[in-house]
């Protein structure tokens, strides 16, 4: 017969055949260790014949329901020990067999590969000495049956209840010998194989497990955590923006009334406020939404050079009071509509061009557009956004993508904003399958220059 290996649990593997005595000494590592050996068994298909008192089949019946196996519960078969023994302890193989067969007709008629799990714990009236000759016997018939049927097959004994000498001749009866906190191979098994196999012990096997698990609860943990996290900005944010767009709505009308300059002060004062802490909740709930993978992009039909247009468009105030010159250059080989989410697109270059602005009192503002790549309905476009405003130290524009980092951070800063800005920009440029990055100006020189790329369908292909 073939020898090929049978995992175990997701560490340990034996070979066909296997018959493995496991003395146990503590019952709540031999239901764990029971559990891993029947979990395993079940998500690779096979069936188990669970041959144990009540209370504990119940325990293992109730672990595995509130599993991921609880729908397939029908692969585990039970017996009860004492039945399946005799109440006497002769251990009868010919009566153990005949009940075996019984209960596994159904799994042998339709083929089905089958595992067992044995506690073997009655005596009965019997002596030892009786008890160590009927056993020896039922187990030399019982490995050669399991050889036949190229089951893997695991006899507990309870540690505590059969003596060092018997405890011996049953490894001898054994391939693999199992503990509460080992798994190795019989040295003593009369029956040498073909090939040595050498196994990890269980101590390491359960270190290993409780790692896994551990990585998985804590991952568990960060999932739920960042879901209420998310679950706390939403409506943080519903509770800030509510009220204070009833605030920006009586401040307005306030304005509309006959007031003095001082008054008039006060209100706009109170206008500008708002409006900056709506923009600082859009911003953390935007983050947040990207952050968590809620971000998608739309598909709709858009011109690229309107969507600039109308993008300096909200910023021509600050503009003008600046007086600030714009050149805007757009690669005239790309096509005047194509598809994409025009919303994000506009968000960052609302933000680069609103950056740009802010930190730029003299000089000019450039915007540039180019098409690098256009094949099987894609178009890649490179934007570029250049002032010539106080620029940025070169070993700070790597960390302007990060939440919350601010160049002019401090009680000196001079500047509005959240530093959200660019870390969402990034975000959503990733979305569009591009890349974005800072320069600063050459040494002696001043300004910025951000560059990011976005690909977006062909109109015509969408048709």
């Amino acid at each position: 017969m073939s020898r090929q290996a049978i995992t175990l649990n997701s560490l340990t593997s034996v070979t066909d055949g296997g018959h493995i005595i496991y003395l146990f000494e503590d019952y709540d590592r031999y239901i764990d260790n029971a559990l891993s050996y029947i979990t395993t068994a079940i998500e690779h298909n096979h069936h188990i014949l669970f041959i144990e008192q009540a209370g504990v089949y119940e325990t293992i019946l109730e672990k595995l329901g509130s599993s991921s196996l609880a729908d397939r519960l029908h692969y585990l078969h039970y017996a009860n020990n004492i039945d399946y023994y005799g109440s006497r302890g002769d251990f009868n193989f010919q009566h153990i067999v005949s009940h075996f067969e019984k209960i596994t007709a159904a799994i042998q008629q339709k083929d089905y590969s089958l595992r067992t799990w044995a506690n073997v714990l009655t005596w009965g009236e019997h002596n030892e000495l009786t008890i160590r000759e009927n056993l020896m016997a039922y187990e030399r018939q019982t490995a050669d049956f399991v050889r036949e049927y190229g089951m893997v097959s695991v006899c507990a004994y309870n540690a505590y209840e059969i003596s060092a000498s018997l405890q011996t001749g049953l490894i001898r009866e054994h391939e693999y010998v199992m503990t509460d906190t080992e798994f190795y191979k019989s040295p003593l098994y009369k029956h040498q194989a073909a090939e040595e196999i050498i196994f990890p012990s269980l101590s390491v096997q359960r270190q290993l497990l409780n790692e896994q698990k551990h990585l998985l609860i804590e991952k568990e943990a960060m999932q739920m955590a960042n879901q209420a996290k998310n679950e706390f900005i939403a409506m943080m944010n519903h509770e800030i923006r509510t009220p204070m767009n009833g605030v920006l709505g009586m401040a307005e009308l306030l304005a509309a009334t006959p007031l003095e300059h001082v008054q008039k002060e006060y209100v706009a004062t109170i206008q500008r406020s708002g409006k900056t802490l709506l923009r600082i909740v859009n911003d953390i709930l935007d983050y947040s939404k990207l952050e968590s993978g809620f971000g998608q992009l739309l598909s709709e039909a858009f011109s690229v050079r309107e969507s600039i247009a109308e993008t300096l468009d909200l910023l021509i105030t600050a503009i003008r009071n600046k007086q600030l010159e714009v050149d805007l250059s757009v690669d005239p080989d790309i096509p005047e509509i194509l598809v994409g989410d025009d919303g994000r697109l506009r968000q960052v270059l609302l933000n680069l061009l609103g950056n740009a602005v802010k930190f730029t009192e003299t000089g000019k503002i450039s915007v540039t557009v180019l098409l690098i790549a256009a094949t099987r309905g894609t178009i890649r476009l490179q934007f570029t956004v250049q002032d010539t405003g106080i620029g940025i130290p070169p070993e700070m524009c790597s960390q302007l993508f990060l939440p919350f980092y601010r160049a002019d951070s401090g009680k000196t800063r001079q500047t509005e904003g959240t530093g959200l800005g660019l870390a969402i920009c990034q975000r959503i440029v990733a979305l569009m399958n591009g890349e974005i990055r800072i320069d600063s100006a050459d040494s002696g020189q001043t300004g910025t220059t951000v560059t990011f790329t976005a690909e977006f369908n062909a109109y015509e292909d969408c048709l």
